[in-house]
């Protein structure tokens, strides 16, 4: 009953520490986006990783959070909506990787090249980081690592993309759950 009741604690601080970063950024913003995303992925894998190292649970979720809602806030808050759509593609493509026991998973390239000057925006890659897993309602999940870089800066974070039965507004049928 403790165990269970230190998670509840520790998913609440992330819940929270991940609505503090993402109200860093304007509503709807892709920066608050991505504060949230990465507050809560950063949250849960701290947590998993403090609890699987014998260690405080709620302190790992908590700066698990707070890293990870850095991270994505700062990813989401640099790229365009073209470079949000290249890295969607790849980590569509990414997820939709078949699994081979004797390889390694690929790596999905992308870039974004500004027409009118032929230079590249951002670049990066994207590849998978677990197999596909089904959760309990039947929705089928994997998680990536997504890699970005722009402006002279790298920047990396883990996603849980899930599959949904809806192709999305830019066809996509992996998305980032809520």
């Amino acid at each position: 009953m403790m165990a269970s009741r230190t998670w509840i604690m520790a998913l609440v601080l992330v819940a929270g520490t991940s609505t503090v970063l993402a109200s860093c950024g304007a509503p709807g913003s892709r920066q608050s986006a991505g504060a949230g995303i990465g507050a809560v992925a950063g949250g849960v894998t701290g947590g998993l990783i403090a609890r699987n190292a014998g260690l405080n649970p709620v302190g790992g979720a908590v700066i698990g959070a707070v890293a990870g809602g850095l991270v994505g806030s700062a990813i989401g808050k640099s790229l365009d909506d073209e470079e949000r759509r290249q890295l969607a593609l790849a980590s569509e493509l990414a997820a939709e990787q078949p699994v081979v026991k004797s390889a390694p998973p690929k790596k999905v390239q992308w870039k974004r090249t500004d027409p009118q000057t032929s230079t590249v925006t951002a670049s990066g890659w994207v590849v998978p980081k677990s197999e596909p897993y089904q959760k309990p309602d039947g929705t089928t999940c994997r998680e990536v690592t997504q890699n970005v870089s722009k402006n002279g800066q790298t920047q990396s974070q883990d996603v849980t993309l899930c599959r949904t039965q809806v192709a999305q507004a830019d066809g996509s049928n992996w998305v980032i759950p809520q």
